[in-house]
């Protein structure tokens, strides 16, 4: 479930968004995002519960450096206040700047991570 809500709240900030990984004619500038890491909360009868925290990495990329942190700044200002649909809390945990020359033309890139409390 986390996963459809955070695609619709990127979208708020940027058009492309990819689950995962990008297609091979993805267009630019866009966002892919990767859930890193679940861990489920337990009730206090020991049974897991149904909430949890979800680690996600959010992968911007842009043709140029100042596009990529404007389009970072826009994203994570959106969703270290977002409150809704069964998200409680968001931490934002680390950003990253750097360029990739792996592709025919260099891309800037910004590589954001979020851990969420939501239902899982």
């Amino acid at each position: 479930m986390i996963d459809q809500l955070l695609n619709a709240r990127l979208k708020t900030c940027i058009a492309n968004v990819y689950p995962s990984v990008a297609p091979t004619a993805y267009a630019l500038p866009c966002a892919v995002y990767q859930l890193l890491e679940t861990q489920v909360t337990t009730d206090l009868d020991g049974s897991a519960g149904d909430e949890g925290f979800v680690t996600f990495q959010i992968s911007i990329s842009s043709e140029t450096y100042g596009q990529a942190k404007l389009l970072a700044r826009a994203i994570r200002n959106s969703l270290i206040i977002w409150r809704e649909n069964g998200v409680e809390t968001v931490e934002w945990l680390d950003e990253h700047m750097m360029a990739d020359t792996t592709t025919q033309a260099t891309l800037h890139r910004a590589l954001l991570f979020f851990k969420f409390y939501t239902t899982v």
